[in-house]
């Protein structure tokens, strides 16, 4: 790839966007176009950031929001698959399905969030009640769609290889599947992630120092604005972090490697 094609690349273009969007921050704050008190300057929030995870508690925040996700995000998984495999062995369960996800989906995390305190209480319960409502209905979706997208040739190529159920789904429903169940583990990703945040802010702290959530509200209250933009800046960057490394590169290992999707 030579240095034209890397400057028409849309990461390149994305990555310069992002680099003028944050130069503009740092002057607009720096030369008084914009009250300092409601927008830091750039360069302090960073050096803010770096020295909260290095001596503050802001480190081990953020480990404690990423593992209720990743939680969250395995009980959701497993909710997901099993009402698959049910809404594809009995149609009465998928119509079950169909209206739920019609009702349910729509609601944010935080619309159904005074309900699932009374229900559960302000625990980890509660948190991971939040997190299967954000995923679970967009993550069966996206794995019933994939299903239903599987040409029929593949099963009849599989048939006539008298491939054994367990090599029919390993050797030719898992490949055919995995754009959309991807796709599905992606905006399950974002969902979890928002309502996680959402719920710290309202509940606060979950354990015994709560997440990043929780330390954004706790500084807002404070009214300390360069750690409130500090805790925003954490959230965009394992954003960036999730979306472009860990999600690219298993794309671009799985469904782009096999031919199914453009790089």
């Amino acid at each position: 790839m030579n240095f034209i094609e890397i400057i028409k690349g849309k990461t390149f273009q994305s990555w310069i966007w992002l680099v003028v969007l944050l130069t503009i921050w740092e002057m607009a704050s720096r030369l008084g176009l914009v009250n300092p008190f409601l927008l830091p300057p750039l360069s302090d929030v960073l050096v803010n950031l770096f020295k909260e995870i290095t001596t503050g508690n802001l480190g081990p925040r953020i480990v404690n929001s990423v593992i209720i996700i990743l939680q969250g995000m395995g009980v959701s998984f497993l909710l997901a698959l099993a009402f698959t495999l049910l809404c594809v062995w009995l149609t009465p369960i998928e119509s079950l399905f169909n209206m739920l996800s019609t009702v349910m989906s729509p609601l944010p995390s935080v619309a159904v969030m005074p309900l699932i305190i009374m229900w559960f209480g302000v625990n980890k319960t509660a948190m991971f009640a939040i997190i299967v409502h954000g995923v679970l209905w967009a993550l069966t979706r996206h794995m019933l769609d994939g299903l239903r997208s599987i040409p029929s040739i593949y099963y009849e190529w599989g048939k006539n290889l008298c491939l054994p159920p367990w090599r029919m789904f390993t050797d030719i429903v898992f490949f055919a599947i995995m754009p959309e169940l991807l796709s599905g583990i992606r905006v399950g990703w974002g969902r979890a992630w928002r309502a996680v945040i959402s719920a710290e802010m309202v509940f606060g702290a979950i354990g015994s120092l709560g997440g990043v959530g929780y330390y954004i509200y706790l500084n807002r209250a404070y009214a300390n604005i360069t750690n409130v933009m500090t805790g925003v800046i954490v959230i965009a960057l394992i954003g960036i972090l999730i979306e472009s490394f860990l999600f690219g590169q298993i794309e671009k290992r799985t469904v782009q490697k096999w031919g199914m999707t453009r790089a």
